[in-house]
């Protein structure tokens, strides 16, 4: 046997299924190896660091690295396949997850393990986390803003695969991803690791696309309120031998969003809600090559297109709608193993094409109670004449990072962005109407970001220091075109150079404890609805400044194993954000446009928590509460006016919410080969202002809610059919979170999955 005196690593093997302790199993590293006690447990003398073998007659062999003092491992037999896909990506997924959450950033790690079983959809999941709310303007397809710690919309930098999506009109959002294709979520609070391109406030999500190696059918369907659907299919075909791998998905999501509300400032009237149509098709596929000089070399595609009935909510709009259709073509590479094995390669290149189209020619406003009155400018619902416009946006983007080993304790990386972006835009018809060309002018958005990472441990790896500098360089073209400028617009370029900075350190205090603290000098740069407008009822701002955030926060995060089973996860953060030259729109009577002058500072804490209370129940609750203040000591765009909302908090962003999850589970409740889940969602959100209260007699309330979501899932044959029925608020509370805007009630979805699995091609290397 091995010195188990002098053990340094311990650990327990578990079945997965029934998760009792599995007596007798060896533990090989190296030249030591040991056999699991009656409890499951061992110790072994080795390093982390060091290779791990674990065999048990009938199980699946286990190996890896260690990468902890305690080591929690549970195996499947070899009768089970299912571990090529599911089981295998969910244990990277959670071994990947608390390596990112042992960073210096305060981030929340969604695993696929949470996502695939869900009936909801991308938003949901992402609003029952700490320190995230979304904020919609209605249902399926309306606008949806990410608020993550006050800060929200275009302040929060969207990821895939750590490429920015910032589609120039937001056409693309996170919540049109299928969660079919998600591996994990990742939400950095507080400040943005260099390596992650592109620009942002202090706050991201980084999404990572699943990469199975097996050959697999995937097929789900969803069925909920409202007259809403949605289907997604995913083919996966591995050719071992060759180091050939293809995929192809299509995905399809349809509402009518005939939901009733309550109609915003008009009491006792009640509408079902009849010009909300939404529909979107995406479809991608893509082809990865592994036997070549390069790790991975991978070319994806992917087509989507969507109509969008404009939802209207203060107004009742009718006749307007928007088109669009996205077409994405990437090119991915890894490379390992260069300098001798210190250097590690990733480029993407991406080139997209986009092209909206927005139909309002109603010659009539229509009324909440069925009336309707002629248009005010006598054609159009939305601005201030008709619109048919057919606009064209083209996107080239490269993102390079480089990551260097210096030695056993420090690294280097490296990371640079560039897009280039142009558009034009065509609508003729307003044109004809205004009587002069308003719309058909081109323009131009050129940005790179480039930022470099250093990160030094000590020996005893229980201390980690990272400093990073980002540079920022933004270059637009455009024109100055608005309905008030007589003759030829003028044509203007202008350039931008900004640099933010970020400095962390991590401490272990033990295997199970650490604090983390991070100060960063985050920006944003401009997008192009702030800089170009819309040609005219908001003019160019083509000199706009990049937005800047100087943010501190810092954490303690606890995770530990108790009696195999057991998992206590605790993490309390506290927050400030300094920001600066905020971009807000404002008007001098004759014409709006954005301009820098808006101030705010945000101060709060969020705290979650997460346990397994015993090998059956599940339970994770989370706190947050944040103020958003005004910090402009007089009227921006006045010489020392007093600002009456000095040091007041800014409306229309609640301070105070929770949420409660409980879940039970247990395997072969039914037949055998099946597991039942039952799962409780609450969430709670402070009553909040949505307009300054500047005297008793403001009354800009948005009431305080708390919702009840119950799912019950259960799955046959080793998870190959899976069921789920949800109901989402329950109690059908009136939900509302951006100005007095009401969203959907209760909602009833079931979905339908099947999983269809192929042989395995790699090695059984990962069994938890």
């Amino acid at each position: 046997m091995g010195h188990l005196a002098n053990a340094q690593v311990e650990g327990v093997v578990l079945d997965y299924e029934s998760n009792t302790p599995l007596v007798g199993a060896i533990v090989r590293s190296g030249k030591e190896y040991t056999a699991t006690q009656p409890n499951g447990t061992f110790l072994i003398n080795v390093q982390v660091g060091d290779s791990l073998e674990i065999k048990y007659l009938g199980y699946r062999t286990y190996h890896s690295i260690i990468k902890d003092r305690h080591v929690r491992v549970t195996l499947r037999t070899k009768s089970e396949v299912l571990d090529a896909v599911g089981v295998v990506a969910l244990s990277v997924s959670e071994e990947e997850a608390k390596r990112i959450r042992s960073s210096i950033t305060p981030v929340t790690v969604i695993t696929s393990k949470e996502l695939l079983t869900k009936a909801g959809n991308l938003n949901e999941i992402l609003a029952r986390q700490a320190g995230i709310q979304i904020r919609q303007t209605g249902g399926l397809g309306s606008v949806a803003r990410i608020n993550i710690r006050g800060l929200e919309g275009k302040r929060v930098q969207l990821f895939v695969n750590g490429n920015p999506l910032n589609t120039p009109d937001g056409s693309l959002g996170i919540n049109d991803i299928p969660i079919q294709v998600i591996e994990r979520i990742e939400v950095y609070k507080g400040s943005v690791p260099a390596w992650l391109g592109g620009d942002g406030l202090g706050s991201a999500v980084n999404i990572v696309v699943r990469d199975r190696e097996v050959s697999y059918v995937d097929v789900n369907l969803v069925r909920q309120s409202f007259n809403t659907s949605r289907a997604g299919l995913i083919l996966k075909k591995s050719f071992d031998k060759r180091g050939i791998e293809a995929g192809l998905g299509v995905f399809n999501t349809y509402s009518d969003n005939d939901y009733e509300m309550s109609v915003p400032d008009q009491e006792n009237l009640k509408v079902v809600r009849d010009h909300d149509r939404f529909h979107s098709l995406l479809i991608g596929g893509g082809v990865k090559f592994s036997k070549l000089w390069f790790d991975e070399v991978e070319f994806e595609g992917a087509f989507m297109k969507t109509e969008k009935q404009i939802q209207g909510i203060t107004r009742n709009i009718q006749k307007a709608e928007s088109q669009g259709e996205t077409l994405v073509g990437i090119m991915n590479l890894k490379k390992t193993g260069l300098l001798g094995g210190r250097l590690s390669m990733l480029y993407s290149l991406i080139r997209g094409k986009i092209n909206v189209a927005l139909i309002d020619t109603s010659s009539y406003s229509y009324n909440w109670d069925g009336t309707r009155t002629l248009s005010n400018y006598g054609k159009g619902e939305l601005g201030i004449g008709p619109n048919m416009s057919d606009t064209e946006q083209s996107e080239l983007r490269h993102r390079l990072n480089l990551n260097y080993s210096i030695d056993n304790t420090s690294s280097l990386n490296f990371n640079n962005t560039i897009r280039s972006s142009d558009f034009d835009p065509r609508d003729d018809l307003a044109n004809e109407f205004a009587g002069k060309n308003l719309f058909n002018y081109p323009g131009r958005l050129f940005n790179t970001v480039s930022g470099l990472t250093l990160e030094k441990e000590n020996k005893r790896k229980n201390f980690l220091l990272s400093a990073a500098v980002k540079y920022y360089f933004n270059h637009t073209e455009g024109y100055n075109t608005n309905i008030y400028v007589q003759g030829s617009p003028e044509r203007i370029n202008t350039n931008t150079h900004n640099l933010g900075y970020l400095v962390g350190l991590r401490y272990n205090f033990s295997e199970y404890l650490l604090a983390k603290a991070v100060h960063e000098r985050a920006v944003r740069l401009p997008n192009n609805s702030e800089l170009f407008g819309d040609g005219v009822l908001i003019t160019p701002s083509i000199k706009l400044q990049p937005e800047v955030a100087y943010n501190y926060t810092a954490g303690l995060v606890y995770d530990r194993f108790f009696q195999g089973y057991r998992r206590v996860q605790a993490e309390v953060n506290g927050f400030y954000m300094n920001v600066d030259n905020l971009i807000q729109l404002a008007g001098n009577g004759l014409s709006v446009g954005y301009v820098n002058y808006a101030k705010a500072y945000i101060l709060g804490a969020d705290l979650e928590l997460k346990s397994d209370l015993t090998p059956w129940l599940y339970s994770g609750l989370n706190l947050t509460y944040q103020r958003i203040v005004d910090n402009n000591e007089f009227i921006p765009g006045t010489k020392g006016v007093d600002n009456p909302t000095y040091k007041e908090d800014i409306p229309n962003i609640p301070q105070m919410f929770a949420n409660l999850n409980v879940e039970l589970h247990k395997d072969n409740l039914l037949i055998k080969r099946s597991r039942s889940r039952l799962i409780y969602d609450l969430a709670f959100t402070q009553e909040y202002d949505y307009g300054f209260a500047l005297s008793v007699y403001d009354k800009f309330v948005i009431p305080s809610f708390l919702t009840h979501t119950v799912s019950v899932e259960q799955s046959f044959k080793k998870d190959k059919y899976t069921v789920t029925f949800e109901a989402n608020n329950l109690t059908d509370q009136l939900v509302i979170n951006n100005y007095n805007q009401p969203l959907p009630g209760r909602t009833f979805r079931l979905k339908l999955r099947c999983l269809f699995l192929g042989r395995q091609t790699h090695h059984d290397n990962h069994n938890r």
